[in-house]
């Protein structure tokens, strides 16, 4: 359990004894056992769903406790019908914020499978354009050992021809090392002094 968890659920177990302790004191006709809904939203930031449940249990048995040892008042049916809808309060919340997790939950998990489709696609592609280089600086390879036997080219221009060669290979290996997808990543591995 993370400290954000049991911060969460002794803030709510907290609540749940405050709100029974008010309730319990109020004459039974008002609708003391509402502000139970409090509890049902603070899980909201509860990691898990189960939590939720949990709570939506227990706030429903301390409204039906909270009619037993509330002080006499009201009519019967209205205290009944009050607490029912108190009852009905809670589950209702403890429902959609059932519901909100989980979407938000799905919402989460779309956005880290694209984040890793993404990664998956560039690599893919860097792949890709490493074999195409790669097979191009081969072919420069064989180009530049003609080059080098014809001895009318300047040996300035066969230098800068390697140059060149040794640039677009380590320009390549730099792209392809990169850890973390993101554009100024990959921007500083093609141009690291920028």
């Amino acid at each position: 359990m993370s400290s954000q968890d049991l911060k969460i659920y002794t803030t709510c177990l907290s609540i749940v004894i405050l709100i029974f302790i008010i309730d319990i004191n109020l004459p039974l006709g008002v609708a003391g056992g509402v502000p139970y809904i409090t509890v049902i939203l603070i899980t909201l930031w509860a990691t898990k769903q189960s939590p939720i449940i949990y709570f939506a249990v227990l706030c429903s048995i301390m409204v039906a406790l909270g009619y037993y040892f509330s002080p006499a008042g009201g009519e019967e049916w209205k205290v009944f019908f009050n607490r029912a809808l108190a009852i009905f309060a809670v589950w209702v919340t403890a429902i959609l914020v059932f519901k909100w997790k989980a979407h938000s939950k799905e919402i989460v998990d779309i956005k880290n499978n694209a984040a890793k489709e993404k990664e998956e696609i560039y690599l893919a592609t860097i792949h890709s354009s490493q074999h195409i280089i790669n097979n191009l600086l081969n072919q420069l390879q064989y180009i530049k050992c003609i080059i080098e036997a014809q001895p009318e080219f300047n040996k300035e221009d066969v230098e800068l021809f390697d140059e060149i060669l040794e640039e677009g290979s380590l320009l390549m290996s730099k792209l392809s090392s990169v850890k973390k997808i993101s554009k100024d990543a990959i921007k500083v591995a093609v141009h690291p002094d920028n």
